[in-house]
């Protein structure tokens, strides 16, 4: 399987992407966040955004809440 590389300045690459969507990272900032990094030149926020869109994509319609009686 070939890695490839999402954020450059920090070596993060799809699948430690898609760990941190798995471990509940929903925005660009939170992939980040859960690895102890910060954004620095900002170019790989869209794929970080896109890879968490497809993640939700593939989860399906989150369940409705309906409030007990």
């Amino acid at each position: 399987m070939v890695l490839m590389i999402i954020c450059v300045c920090n070596a993060l690459n799809c699948k430690s992407v898609r760990a941190a969507v798995e471990a509940g990272a929903n925005s660009p900032k939170a992939v980040q966040a859960h690895h102890g990094c910060r954004f620095q030149c900002g170019k790989c926020r869209p794929s970080i955004g896109e890879m968490i869109a497809e993640t939700a994509n593939d989860r399906g319609p989150s369940p409705s809440l309906v409030a007990a009686e």
